[in-house]
């Protein structure tokens, strides 16, 4: 079992590095996105939000779940790759041209709509333009998953976060273009990174479509749609709902702590570009539910710790003056900086609805999904409607908790019942535990750095000595003994 989950680890591991370069662009220019010389006010950095929120949202309408039907078929369908891959290359260059033309046409009211402002209507046709490159740019991205080509898969993000980081440093920077700069770098780098990867597609492709795979692949897929709208609901619907009920100034302060929050989304999503292949793999084996069972044990140790540490030391990093002239993030949204932790909480639960989706895919119920994350949606739709009005922001970051939570809870009910993995609750619980305690204290008690520092020392001796098992703390205690003397040394 361990060399197998040792493999997930690693591909984890190289993924995460992939999934990181990709979003901390985000990160990275953040400094830049949030200071007044670039980006003048909060309402234009809600602007900005809003336009990738949007981005973000039709990306799912784009790919009507054609990429989980690609990843399932290329394992457990009885065609052959590139069959697959060319029928639902065809498939989306065709809807994804299709649906860039009606944005262009409907891009004015579009514009009205979200932004208010119909004068912005080319922030929506280069947002049509950025989705079609992405579509067709996630076939050669699932080719490297579906071929577990985690390195080939990374130097291609790579590639692209340096792209899209330069344009940016050329639009927004050097020629102070705002928002418009952002969308002109993330065009030009998508247009670019498709002709990078174009001898993968290649390498794939048929001209021809086999009609019965597609009716069976779009059956399986289509299903994923309603649940792509409902996921997105939940992790986007917020901020159009911050922007009516207080302002698009709101929005940007909101916005812009949430982004810190994602941290724990990098590791997430990295863990699933391996997950899926993995389980995908791994299912005709005696004793595959074993193996999700002790990944998911391991999930909840090692990110809420991640959880713990982020909370109790991202003030620190985001007000601390670096080299004595500048900050990592503009001071007029420090504000928010305490609601980072709950959204931290909601990625958290979201990981482990992510683990226990194998049966689902397996046993092709991708019906079922949308049950989990449309009863999630419902749930932060009403809780923000009802909150906002009272907490401001804290209400829509304890609405992205309870959705998220949501999904993990219902996804586990029904798990039980068609696909039951023999879940460890006693060590579960005890990690839930600590959590708890930990985040408790940490909002209710002042607490100076070295006191934290202590907290969560204590906190790792409590796990080691209460969570982890006689076998793993003798590989830990394996680990540390080898790398002992290799930093001696240094």
């Amino acid at each position: 079992m361990f060399a197998r989950l040792t493999q997930l680890a690693r591909h984890s591991v190289i993924y995460g590095l992939s999934t990181s370069i990709q979003r901390l662009q985000g990160l990275v220019l953040l400094p830049v996105y949030t200071s007044t010389l670039y980006i003048p006010s909060r309402s234009e950095f809600g602007d900005y939000t809003l336009v990738y929120t949007f981005i973000a949202f039709m990306n799912f309408f784009y790919l009507y779940g054609m990429d989980s039907a690609l990843l399932r078929y290329f394992f457990l369908g009885r065609h052959d790759r590139r069959t697959v891959f060319s029928t639902t290359f065809l498939f989306l260059l065709t809807t994804s041209v299709i649906t860039t033309g009606l944005i262009f046409i409907i891009s004015p009211h579009l514009a009205q709509w979200i932004l208010s402002d119909d004068r912005l209507t080319i922030y929506f046709r280069l947002a049509g333009l950025i989705l079609l490159f992405d579509s067709l740019l996630n076939l050669p991205y699932l080719i490297l998953r579906a071929e577990e080509r985690p390195v080939s898969f990374t130097l291609y993000r790579t590639f692209r976060f340096l792209l899209e980081l330069g344009l940016n440093l050329l639009f927004v920077v050097a020629l102070k273009k705002g928002v418009l700069g952002i969308l002109y770098a993330n065009l030009t780098a998508a247009i670019i990174n498709f002709g990078v990867m174009f001898p993968i597609i290649r390498r794939y492709f048929l001209p021809r479509i086999h009609r019965e795979l597609a009716r069976e692949m779009i059956r399986f897929g289509l299903p994923f749609l309603p649940n792509g709208i409902a996921y997105m609901t939940i992790e986007m619907v917020d901020r159009f709902l911050v922007k009516g009920i207080l302002g698009k100034d709101v929005v940007g302060l909101y916005s812009a702590n949430y982004k810190f929050g994602t941290v724990l989304l990098l590791m997430v999503v990295a863990f699933r570009n391996a997950w899926q292949p993995f389980f995908l793999k791994i299912a005709p084996q005696a004793d595959s539910r074993t193996v999700f069972s002790r990944v998911l044990t391991y999930y909840v140790i090692i990110a809420g710790a991640v959880v713990l540490t982020v909370s109790y030391f991202i003030r620190d990093i985001l007000t601390a003056r670096y080299l004595g002239k500048f900050y990592l993030f503009g001071q007029q949204y420090w504000e928010g900086i305490p609601i980072i932790p709950i959204i931290l909480l909601s990625y958290f639960f979201y990981g482990i609805y992510v683990i226990l989706t194998p049966g689902f895919y397996i046993l092709k119920k991708s019906q079922f999904m949308v049950v989990f994350t449309g009863s999630a949606a419902i749930i932060n739709i009403l809780a923000n409607l009802i909150l906002l009005p009272y907490l401001g922001i804290w209400g829509a970051a304890v609405s992205t908790w309870l959705s998220y939570f949501t999904m993990a809870f219902t996804i586990f009910l029904v798990s039980r019942r068609i696909y039951p993995i023999p879940i460890e609750w006693e060590r579960i619980g005890k990690m839930f535990l600590l959590m708890a305690g930990l985040l408790c204290l940490y909002y209710w008690v002042p607490l100076a750095f070295w006191q934290r520092l202590g907290i969560l020392l204590l906190g790792a001796i409590y796990v080691y000595g209460m969570v982890l098992n006689r076998r793993e703390k003798e590989i830990l205690s394996g680990q540390v003994t080898r790398w002992l003397p290799v930093w001696r040394n240094r």
